[in-house]
């Protein structure tokens, strides 16, 4: 796109917002846009923040052997396993005969959150606190089939599932508690932390009452989601195209030393739609997470194979970055509505992977005026653009 932007004498990310498909349109695969599509407002943000607008003026700026390059780059991601596998969870959720809630999620958590997230849902929709609540994390004894933490597909999912299920659990133990005062009907009480209050008379119900009056085989409720697939048959992608995409839009800024070449990144901003934010921390450190990861795949991530030898065989050799590596991020959500998602959200673990890679090139471009085609975009690399007309590839 920089490349067709420098042919046109265009403003790269003009370019982008020029072609950025909006609600309605096919992407690039055939797919018509049905659901939520924000990356016009990713790009507008950019377009808006102090790091784009002061972009040329920190260029200007460098130190003596530097120079700076910036670069920006978009990205949709897609949600959920290919059409031919179906994406689908089953939620469950229990009052025990303690009273408390409890949540079986068959999804594992990796460190991403998403039991957390789960909580939150299933806490508000009943009015909890944590506390009143447990969690039974995968169990193939206890827990239902849910997929795997993969595909940015868990918590739109799952959680689908789980909004339905705790519904479920909210009318049942309503119906209950209006059988305790005379008179009453479910619309008279309202769900609190640890109990059910009865509006009109303030008589509070604790739930190891309420547990009393459910029988051990109606405690347990489950709910069953499968995401929703391109029902057009399209052929030009292996297993299918995805109906649900997330959508970013990156700015870096880089820095290049011409005497050894090194390359740092300066600064990052990253904005996402990926719909509602229910956690804002977990969204952040999944954003965060996906660009750190995203700076080593661009620069220093890079698996060898030889005549059917690794020899990539460690992280001494794959050499991924560390916190000095990578920068701080600016993270700008773009809350587009995903009326089909757990209160309006979409997948976010894997999006902003995709972004560093060609923003990063993208700036090297624009600081030595010569553009690199193969990652990671070493020191060695840089020097061979630098100081002849061979890349590394060539040179060899």
């Amino acid at each position: 796109m920089d490349m067709l932007a420098l042919k046109l004498n265009m403003n790269p990310l003009e370019l982008r917002l020029k072609n950025a498909v909006t609600r309605g349109d096919k992407n690039c695969i055939g797919v018509t846009l049905t659901h939520s599509v924000g990356i016009s407002e990713c790009i507008k943000k950019i377009k808006k923040h102090p790091l784009w607008r002061n972009r040329n003026r920190w260029k200007k700026n460098a130190g003596p052997y530097k120079i700076r390059g910036t670069g920006v780059a978009c990205m949709a991601h897609a949600m959920g396993y290919p059409p031919t596998i179906p994406d689908q969870a089953t939620a469950k959720i229990e009052i025990t005969d303690k009273g408390k809630i409890r949540v079986y999620a068959g999804v594992v958590d990796m460190g991403q959150g998403n039991a957390s997230t789960y909580m939150h849902i299933a806490g508000h929709i009943l009015a909890q606190n944590e506390s009143e609540m447990e969690m039974v994390l995968p169990d193939t004894a206890r827990t239902l089939p849910s997929g795997s933490s993969s595909a940015s597909r868990t918590t739109y999912t799952y959680g689908n599932a789980l909004i339905g299920v705790t519904y479920k659990l909210k009318k049942a133990l309503l119906e209950k508690a209006s059988l305790l005062i005379e008179g009453s009907t479910v619309d008279d009480y309202l769900l609190e932390p640890g109990h059910v209050k009865h509006i009109p008379s303030g008589t509070i119900i604790p739930f190891m009452e309420i547990a009393r009056l459910f029988n051990d085989s109606d405690r347990v409720f489950t709910e069953y989601f499968r995401m929703p697939t391109v029902q057009d048959k399209l052929d030009i992608i292996y297993m299918g195209p995805h109906l649900i995409y997330s959508y970013g839009c990156h700015l870096v800024y880089t820095e290049i030393d011409i005497i050894t070449g090194r390359i740092e990144v300066k600064a990052y901003i990253a904005a996402t739609d990926a719909g509602r934010v229910i956690n804002p921390q977990l969204y952040e450190q999944q954003i965060q997470g996906a660009i750190a990861q995203g700076i080593g795949y661009a620069l220093t991530e890079s698996f060898i194979i030889e005549k059917g030898k690794v020899l990539t065989e460690n992280l001494a050799t794959y050499t991924i970055p560390t916190a000095k590596d990578v920068p701080e991020i600016i993270s700008i959500c773009v809350e587009t509505e995903e009326e089909s998602g757990p209160f309006g959200l979409k997948g976010v673990g894997e999006v902003a992977t995709s972004g560093p890679l060609p923003a990063i090139a993208n700036a090297i471009a624009d600081a030595c005026k010569k553009r690199i085609f193969s990652a990671p975009f070493t020191a060695e690399k840089i020097l061979l653009l630098l100081y002849t007309n061979k890349t590394e590839g060539e040179a060899k």
